[in-house]
C-alpha cells in the first residue's frame, strides 16, 4: 500500500467511528466492561471519541509531512498491548502501519474486544492491511523490534519474556 492509501485507509476508518450507530457503541462498551471492569462506559466513549479525533486526513497529513513513507523494506514490529485504558495499544499500532511496517500484536486480555474490532474494521476498509497485521496468541516470534507498554510491573515481566 502507498502511503497517500495507508493514510486514507485511516481516515475511512475515522469516519466509521464516528458515525457509528448508538447500538453498535453500546455493545462495544458493554463488551470492553465486561473485559475490564475498571473501563467504565465514559472513558471507553472518550478512548473513542479520541481515536476519531486524530484519524481525520488533514491532521494526518499534517503529522507525517515530515517523514518519508516509501518504505521498501518494512519490518514486523511486535506490539505488546497494555489494558489499563481503553484502546492504549492503537496509537501504537496506527504508527507502525501509517510508516509502511508490519505488527505483530499481542493483545492485552483486559483490552482485546475494542482492539480486534478497530482491525476488523480497518482490513475491511483497506484489505491491503491483512497482511501487514497478525495477531499472536502464542510467544512472539519473528520481529524486527518490540513496542511494548504497561506498568512497572509490566516492565518486570519483560525483562523475563526478553
Amino acid at each position: 500500500m502507498t502511503p497517500d492509501q495507508r493514510i486514507n485507509a485511516f481516515t475511512a476508518l475515522g469516519h466509521h467511528l464516528q458515525n457509528l450507530n448508538e447500538n453498535t457503541v453500546d455493545q462495544l462498551v458493554m463488551e470492553a466492561g465486561q473485559e475490564n471492569p475498571w473501563f467504565t462506559q465514559a472513558s471507553i466513549r472518550k478512548a473513542i471519541k479520541g481515536i476519531v479525533n486524530y484519524l481525520d486526513h488533514k491532521k494526518l497529513k499534517q503529522w507525517l509531512q515530515d517523514y518519508n513513507l516509501q518504505n521498501s523494506n518494512p519490518k514486523t514490529i511486535a506490539l505488546i498491548m497494555a489494558g489499563n485504558i481503553p484502546l492504549v495499544g492503537f496509537h501504537d499500532l496506527l504508527c507502525v502501519l501509517l510508516s509502511g511496517h508490519k505488527a505483530l500484536i499481542k493483545l492485552s486480555s483486559k483490552d482485546s474486544k475494542l482492539t480486534r474490532y478497530l482491525i476488523e474494521r480497518l482490513i475491511g476498509i483497506a484489505p491491503g492491511f491483512e497482511s501487514h497485521i497478525t495477531i499472536q496468541t502464542e510467544t512472539l516470534k519473528g520481529y524486527d523490534a518490540v513496542i511494548a507498554t504497561g506498568s512497572d510491573n509490566a516492565a518486570r515481566h519483560f525483562e523475563y519474556y526478553f
